[in-house]
């Protein structure tokens, strides 16, 4: 089967979405792996022996060797396990796994039981392993990842190849208990929107989805700063909010950017940094979301 090469192009109108955070704690998931094709029965369970699987490193697909030399390619399962030993779970604090992507639906275990599955080979997901981590210390992921025809899950034809395996990065996260909700469809959890720009002003809403587990309300301060290129403070503002119990809820800010430096293309990609915080009363950050931000008239 030969194939064209795909190119996705993703357009935003006016910011990349292209999250750095800080005061959590981001960890690449790139080695440590084992694979095999193919339906393997049992394999998310924690007492499988997959010591015969090859070893390898994430990003990682499978396909485009026989698809460079024109033959048919599989399309079907394939399973990826890893050992995951992070000491005993740290109280007050969550872990999460995100996918920058897989290809095309992908169903996520943790010691033996489903976290979730994702459908759809081009955008990221997360999923929380909190609950799920052993006391121990001592954790199996496993990933079934299958590019099989599904008529609900696009591309369902064309002139390019369906590859299938986890093709981007995978991180394990550690944040405070009340954080920006990571699971919301495998964002940050931050929302910048341009509601109003001219050359005097530029006027941004946020929307800051904000998760707290526990059965306790808390009253912590929301900050949003706009930072120019060069690192100075343009814009910021404050609230006092009180978060909702074992729930996730919006939370809602607005920035004025005076005289805003606008982006014009490649003769001027101006970019602000975009920095949303969530702290304590007494100043202790539990969360911040750092992005670029670029403004349109």
């Amino acid at each position: 089967m030969k194939c064209r090469n795909l190119f996705i192009l993703a357009a935003l109108s006016w910011f990349a979405v292209l999250p750095a955070v800080s005061a959590r704690e981001s960890t690449k998931l790139d080695s440590g792996w084992r694979f095999k094709i193919g339906e393997q029965g049992g394999a998310e369970q924690n007492n499988f022996n997959d010591h015969d699987w090859p070893a390898l490193s994430i990003p990682h697909n499978w396909g485009w060797e026989e698809a460079q030399q024109g033959k048919n390619y599989y399309r079907g399962p394939g399973w990826y396990r890893r050992d995951l030993n992070l000491g005993r779970p740290a109280q007050g604090k969550r872990y999460f796994i995100r996918f920058e992507a897989a290809g095309s639906v992908a169903d996520v275990y943790l010691n033996g039981k489903l976290l979730g599955q994702h459908r759809g080979a081009f955008s990221a997901f997360c999923f929380e392993l909190t609950k799920g981590l052993s006391d121990s210390g001592t954790n199996l992921l496993a990933i079934r990842v299958s590019n099989a025809t599904n008529t609900d899950v696009a591309p369902l034809s064309g002139d390019f190849c369906v590859f299938g395996g986890i093709y981007r990065p995978v991180h394990l996260i550690e944040t405070s208990e009340q954080n920006f909700a990571l699971t919301d469809h495998g964002s940050p959890g931050i929302a910048w929107q341009q509601t109003q720009v001219t050359a005097q002003l530029a006027s941004l809403d946020v929307t800051a989805q904000i998760s707290n587990p526990v059965k306790t309300n808390r009253e912590l301060v929301l900050t949003a700063r706009v930072l120019a290129a060069a690192g100075q403070t343009v814009a910021s503002v404050e609230q006092k909010i009180k978060v909702a119990l074992q729930s996730t809820a919006p939370y809602s800010l607005r920035v004025e950017v005076p005289q805003p430096h606008l982006w014009n293309g490649l003769k001027d990609p101006y970019l602000y940094k975009a920095v949303v915080e969530l702290r304590t009363k007494d100043g202790t950050v539990l969360d911040t979301v750092e992005q670029p931000l670029g403004l349109r008239s």
